[in-house]
């Protein structure tokens, strides 16, 4: 408060010095409004003071705090290092965003608009409004086409279904740019080698027709003297490894001529046959620049090299025998690379004893190591080790040894440039970065509750294009052995399901079927969507089919069993959603949808393994409750240990702001959701009801703060249930009961966490 008092900013402003608090834009064509506001906001060239919480103005006050009794070094750090001078209001902006704003409306098609302000409020909070009318667009009533070569007519009619250019739409700059580009692109990839989009004009005849409405011509004129635009073909392709010189050298003795291309690999190992797969293009195909494009990607995709470069060589230039010779040249990468990642880490995990949860602290180091080209056809080897020591603790608990779980996992990926066993759907798929992937891996862990080894492998497909990546998973095979660490949980396992289910020995064979989806890179600071939809995951359809077929014997408890363990069939699908909302760089929002079902069925139609189950609370999960904490559903009774389910619903909402130096941010959440049991197991209010589902979200609030170091994020979240399932329908809203701090510091949650929670 006394930060709030000491700077009281009115008695700094005045008719001749007015602050600015904020920039407002009032659209008169209000039905509109929507779809132009944010973008004339940004014409704007002024802008306020740094909000904080969209309110708080607190760089200005530091710096009012600085500037207030005699000067001293540390009144010049307040105003200069944390502090930001105050935004006086200046005309001369004032006018130029307007001048910007027309600008921008012209572009959109309104030609006549009208742009006024207004200067409203004290001096201390003043309001600079913008009163825009927009007025009437000018709209496409007719396009005509003039285009002088009859071929180039013909190939850009026949795409006219994909012009950005519609009958009775507005005459936007951006989509006669989009257009043009589109066309340039077109006839590119069709052979125009020497096309470039200059050659593509437009013009507008706003007369013959009603108001506010013209004709658009598309021109695309021949080259000068009355020439034709030919068409290139690919004439001869080279290819050179290059370690170390800077230019091409060709030694006949050295070069492999084959029948699509010459190669010199100059002793690098790489066979011919990647190169192959690897080129979009061959001697006597039409010049297309998307597969230049393309056959780039691949190369550098395949991370062998760290240049790459594609030059064009044109011959016989503006004649019908016009050629194009290719020279790439490529320069390799280190074939081996290997790093040494030391970590502070923080886990959730729950005391089966005691039903309590706790955060734990340790160390990790993480060793990760690639081999590249290792068997000449540009697959990598990659192997990543970690290990790791925690400190688990819990009331019943020793605290000797500090260090009590321990964790050893070895991966090992061997990665292919291509799609095995699928080689003509790989070269279809040439806009594409295809991979194979076989893993495996063995993890070994133990804690105060068990001791757990997991077997690993798998064969994964990739399909990358863009911000989408498609990932199917044929085949994958675990077997997890898990035994007691700890007497009490032992003998409590032997009448308790739950217990029974962790501890039994998965045989977990399944197939899965999965897409990513990013757009951040192509909307840089801006707002932009993340996905990630695992589609399918289907678990023993293939052996339970053998078995059904063949009818083989069940086991003496009624089961089918593989190598003499029970294996698992179920069907789970999980989708993850998030929105990051771009306000300004000092403001975002960040929403998120987790939505995911697990379905139990055939040789375990009870329950699915442990390890693919849903579990709520924690530092990335619901901020108010503890890790492992919630559900299923409402039950909640006494030393209850099952706190896992089969479908999960959770939504998340962080308004993040920054507050000093883009370093140091906070932030203001929300947290809602549960998980529930989708079969009947005899536990109320455990299982998902569509009429009374929403009365068991827990939902929960509170604060945060980061600080950011760009390659790395730490961070605090303080947060207090709002609504909390575990207690009786009449109770759940727990908020009016924080008006006894002691209740209020009870139920407070402190997560700390690396990088963002979602």
């Amino acid at each position: 408060m006394g930060l709030l008092s000491a700077c009281n900013i009115s008695k700094h402003a005045s008719n001749d010095a007015r602050f600015l608090y904020k920039n407002k834009i009032q659209i008169q064509e209000s039905k509109i409004a929507r779809f132009y506001d944010a973008d004339l906001m940004s014409q704007v060239k002024q802008m306020p003071n740094k909000k904080i919480v969209g309110i708080y103005r607190l760089g200005l006050r530091f710096f009012l705090l600085g500037a207030k009794g005699t000067d001293n070094k540390f009144k010049q750090f307040l105003r200069y290092q944390i502090g930001e001078n105050p935004v006086i209001i200046d005309s001369t902006y004032i006018d130029a965003s307007c001048k910007a704003m027309r600008a921008y409306l012209k572009t959109q098609g309104f030609y006549y608009p009208v742009i006024q302000y207004n200067i409203q409020g004290p001096a201390h909070r003043s309001i600079v409004q913008f009163n825009v009318s927009m007025g009437k667009p000018y709209t496409i009533y007719k396009i005509e086409q003039h285009i002088a070569d009859p071929i180039i007519d013909s190939i850009v009619s026949s795409n006219a279904d994909e012009s950005y250019i519609r009958l009775g739409n507005p005459i936007k700059f951006e989509n006669l740019l989009n257009e043009q580009n589109r066309i340039s692109d077109l006839l590119r990839n069709n052979g125009y080698f020497g096309f470039t989009k200059e050659a593509i004009t437009f013009d507008f005849d706003t007369l013959r027709f009603g108001q506010y409405q013209a004709m658009l011509g598309i021109n695309i004129q021949n080259p000068e003297h009355f020439k034709n635009h030919y068409t290139y073909k690919v004439d001869s392709i080279h290819v050179v490894i290059e370690p170390s010189k800077d230019t091409f050298d060709f030694n006949a003795k050295k070069i492999l001529f084959l029948r699509e291309f010459s190669y010199a690999s100059n002793g690098f190992p790489l066979k011919p046959s990647v190169l192959k797969s690897t080129l979009l293009f061959g001697p006597n195909s039409l010049f297309s620049q998307k597969k230049s494009n393309g056959t780039f990607q691949r190369l550098s995709d395949l991370q062998l090299f760290k240049t790459v470069n594609i030059n064009t060589v044109a011959k016989n230039e503006q004649t019908d025998s016009a050629r194009i010779d290719y020279a790439i040249r490529l320069v390799p990468a280190s074939k081996y690379n290997f790093s040494i990642e030391p970590q502070l880490i923080t886990t959730d995990q729950a005391n089966l004893v005691s039903g309590s949860t706790f955060r734990n602290y340790g160390l990790a180091t993480v060793f990760t190591s690639n081999i590249n080209n290792i068997f000449r056809g540009a697959e990598i080897l990659q192997f990543r080790y970690r290990i790791s020591l925690e400190a688990q603790r819990g009331p019943t608990i020793s605290e000797k040894p500090f260090f009590n779980s321990f964790e050893s996992a070895l991966n090992a990926n061997l990665i292919f440039p291509k799609l095995l066993g699928f080689l003509t759907l790989d070269k279809a798929f040439e806009n594409s970065i295809n991979k194979t992937i076989i893993s495996s891996s063995v993890l070994f862990e133990q804690n105060v509750n068990w001791k757990r080894t997991v077997f690993s492998l798998g064969l994964n497909y990739q399909f990358s294009k863009k911000q989408l990546t498609f990932q199917v998973t044929p085949s994958e095979i675990s077997f997890i052995r898990t035994d007691f660490a700890n007497n009490d949980l032992e003998s409590k396992s032997k009448n308790d399901p739950y217990l029974q289910s962790i501890f039994a020995n998965n045989l977990i064979t399944n197939s899965r079927v999965g897409l990513l989806f990013n757009n951040q890179s192509v909307k840089k600071n801006n707002s932009y969507f993340f996905v990630r939809w695992d589609v399918l995951e289907l678990a023993g359809i293939i052996p339970s089919a053998v078995y059904e077929i063949f009818k083989f014997p069940r086991s003496d408890s009624g089961y089918y069993q593989m190598f003499g363990v029970r294996f698992f069939n179920y069907a789970k699908t999980y989708a993850d959603v998030r929105f990051n909302h771009f306000i300004d760089f000092n403001n975002k929002v960040v929403y998120r949808l987790a939505v995911g079902c697990a379905l139990p069925f055939w040789n375990s139609a009870e329950y699915v393994p442990f390890d693919k189950r849903f579990f709520n609370g924690g530092a990335n999960s619901i901020r108010a409750f503890l890790p492992r904490s919630l559900g299923p559903g409402a039950y909640n009774v006494e030393e209850q240990l099952d706190r896992s389910g089969d479908m999960k619903i959770e939504v998340n909402a962080e308004y993040r702001f920054n507050i000093f130096k883009r370093y140091f941010e906070g932030a203001l959440f929300v947290d809602a959701g549960n998980i529930w049991r989708i079969k009947e197991d005899g536990r109320t209010e455990a299982t998902f009801k569509f009429s009374e589902f929403y009365k068991q979200i827990a939902m929960g609030t509170g604060f945060g703060f980061r600080l950011n170091l760009d390659f790395l994020v730490f961070r605090i979240d303080w947060a207090l249930p709002v609504m909390d399932p575990r207690k009786t329908l009449s109770k759940r809203f727990v908020l009016p009961n924080y008006i006894d701090p002691g209740i209020l510091w009870d139920a407070s949650i402190l997560n700390f966490g690396v990088g963002y929670p979602f």
